[in-house]
Order: structure tokens, then sequence, then C-alpha cells
């Protein structure tokens, strides 16, 4: 499937997934420097729609730990509710689209390292 990543320093990326199929987003796509590291990532909000189901794992493909299964509309602020899916933080992302159309946004807060190391204002 097609998708695009923005990403921030010292915040978010955002995954914005389309169509069909799977999709793997590595952790090190996260970067927003070249001296940045992402240590880990939650899983802080999704939104979607899609004629089928939406997956979600945690590791390289479908083998990996399923975190969120999507009907067809989709909508969760997980920090609504104090939290975040941290389940397998430190592993990459992995999306499946069983339907025939569809569009998947996945906001991602992480963790990183910096070298050199970053300081305040």
């Amino acid at each position: 499937m097609p998708y695009e990543i923005s990403n921030s320093l010292r915040t978010k990326s955002t995954i914005r997934i389309v169509g069909t199929g799977n999709t793997r987003v590595n952790l090190s796509q996260l970067v927003a420097s070249s001296a940045e590291t992402v240590q880990s990532a939650d899983i802080a909000q999704v939104s979607g729609v899609t004629d089928g189901t939406w997956k979600v794992y945690r590791g390289n493909d479908a083998t990996g730990v399923l975190v969120l299964e999507l009907p067809a509309f989709s909508h969760f602020i997980f920090s609504d509710i104090d939290t975040s899916l941290s389940n397998n933080s430190t592993s990459n992302v992995f999306v499946t689209n069983s339907g025939n159309v569809g569009t998947l946004m996945i906001q991602m807060s992480k963790s990183s390292t910096f070298n050199p190391p970053q300081t305040g204002l």
C-alpha cells in the first residue's frame, strides 16, 4: 500500500496509509533529522476508514503482536483516556487492510536520542 510519513523533531510522527494489502513502517523511518535515533514509538491516535478491516501489528509482519483491529470507520484518541498503545513499542509497525479501499492515519508518540545530545533552549 502507498504510505507517507510526516516526522517532527522531539514530538510525534504521523503515518498515512492508503489502499489495500500490507505495509511495514520501520522505526528508523520515524526520524526527523540525521541526529535523531528513534528508540521506541507508541500509538497515540488512529483514524481510518475501509470497506474491510484494518489490523495493526507490532513487528515485521502479521506474525507480530496484534495491537489494533479496526472496523469500517474508526477514530481513537488514546490520550483522551490517558494512555497510548505501547505494546512492543520498540518493534516496527505492520498494517493490513482486508478491504478494497481505505485510508488509515496513525499518530506515533516517539522516544528518541540525539547525537550530539540536544539541550534546552
